[in-house]
């Protein structure tokens, strides 16, 4: 049984078939095959020997110890142990398909697909030289190689050496073999070219995989050097700030006022390095969320009851609308309080220097498969060109902060299955609205 899926592993087991003893049996054997442009046929494989002494020394091997076919074709080493000088004499050979009245018997055979028989050594004259030199004095048959309706070549033998006759039995059994080797030359062909484009495709991803970490090493260093830019922004500040009220504390020990106010002056520059701090550690968190089930409306009720007078202070007025009989939900309390509180924080400075009333509307609802919690406020808005950025990390539409506190926003929500949008008009505000799945069996 012949296992080669390679082109020239099915060429030397089909030639093998055609002249090994065990198969039809014929002296010597070759394949022409049809290049990709349909313009000329080249010798692509043959089998048999190149003289006469050639031929009696192989078959005396074999004679001495016989192979069975399944061995013989399983063996391309063979044809180069004696029955390669065959191959050799047509090696290179290419026979063009322009068709001649009275032509090439070989490229009448490949246009007219029917087999053709050179007998009388006269029809010998239509080879061209080489092989009228190579076919001297013997009976040759041509047959055709065809797969899917598509000439692929064309099956040339004789038997030059024992000169037997070629009978119509073995000549009927060469053409049922030929119409065999057409679909497995074709299917070959086919499992070479995908192969060879498996490779292509492998090779083409590759190197997208390596441009990719390309990108992606680029993008890192330029998502450090932002990094690195607006921490260090946020840093020098309130640094340049505690550094010259310590000196001035070390220059008046002694005047309590004086280090009363340069300590509240340095507390809360420290305030602002631990806020800074502890924004970038909730971002860069990996721990995930411990959910329980939990009513949100509770929730929002203890937010509000921890900021309400911080929005006071800044002429900020609340309204907060809870739905009644929210379905649960599945939360992690302390990061979506987290979450709820940068909302908030947000929305307050949205409205700083805004002149027009400041109010902040809180909001649930229940919504297909889950609950809405909406922030809305009445400040300057996102702009259209930034809402696709403003949850990336160090985005911010503010002269102060560090960028990060939507970045947290964001990553909790996706931690909790659920999904953030931002709506309202530029200008007239801007509404965070948080959307998450209903504790399941509700």
């Amino acid at each position: 049984m012949v296992r080669a899926t390679d082109v020239t592993g099915v060429l030397h087991a089909v030639l093998t078939c055609v002249t090994a003893g065990p198969g039809l049996g014929f002296n010597r054997a070759a394949i022409f095959l049809a290049d990709a442009g349909g313009t000329c046929l080249r010798a692509a494989r043959a089998v048999g020997a190149g003289s006469a002494e050639e031929a009696f020394e192989t078959w005396a091997r074999l004679q001495s110890g016989p192979q069975s076919l399944d061995e013989l074709t399983r063996s391309p080493a063979e044809a180069a142990a004696g029955r390669d000088g065959f191959n050799a004499l047509l090696q290179g050979l290419r026979l063009s398909l322009e068709r001649e009245v009275g032509g090439n018997p070989i490229v009448d055979a490949f246009w007219e697909r029917q087999v053709v028989r050179v007998r009388a050594p006269e029809e010998l004259d239509r080879l061209p030289p080489e092989l009228r030199r190579v076919f001297a004095g013997t009976e040759v048959v041509c047959v055709p190689l065809v797969a899917r309706d598509r000439g692929l070549g064309v099956l040339v033998a004789d038997n030059a050496f024992s000169r037997e006759p070629i009978d119509d039995q073995r000549l009927q059994l060469l053409r049922i073999l030929a119409l065999l080797a057409g679909l497995a030359i074709d299917n070959a062909r086919i499992s070479q070219e995908l192969q060879q484009q498996a490779s292509e495709l492998e090779s083409t991803l590759n190197e997208l995989k390596a441009a990719q970490e390309q990108v992606l090493h680029s993008e890192r260093l330029a998502t450090v050097g932002a990094v690195v830019g607006r921490v260090s922004h946020e840093i020098r500040n309130p640094l340049t700030t505690i550094g010259g009220f310590a000196r001035a504390l070390v220059e008046h020990p002694r005047d309590p006022a004086h280090v009363a106010r340069n300590a509240a002056i340095i507390l809360t520059e420290v305030e602002k390095l631990e806020g800074l701090l502890k924004e970038m550690l909730d971002f860069t968190s990996p721990r995930p969320p411990a959910l329980r089930p939990a009513d949100l409306n509770q929730v929002v009720e203890a937010l509000v009851r921890v900021y309400r007078e911080e929005l006071g202070a800044h002429g900020i007025e609340l309204e907060v609308e809870l739905a009644p009989d929210l379905p649960r939900v599945r939360i992690d309390r302390d990061q979506l309080r987290r979450a709820l509180v940068n909302l908030w924080r947000n929305a307050v400075q949205a409205m700083e220097g805004i002149d027009r009333a400041h109010r902040l509307t809180i909001r649930t609802a229940a919504v297909d498969g889950g609950v809405a919690l909406s922030f809305s406020d009445t400040g300057g808005g996102v702009p259209v060109g930034l809402r696709e950025e403003i949850f990336m990390p160090f985005v911010t539409t503010k002269p102060r902060g560090t960028g990060l506190g939507l970045a947290v926003v964001k990553k909790v929500v996706d931690d909790h299955r659920g999904r953030l949008a931002i709506g309202g008009e530029p200008g007239a505000g801007a509404t965070f609205t948080i959307h998450l799945p209903a504790e399941e069996g509700r």
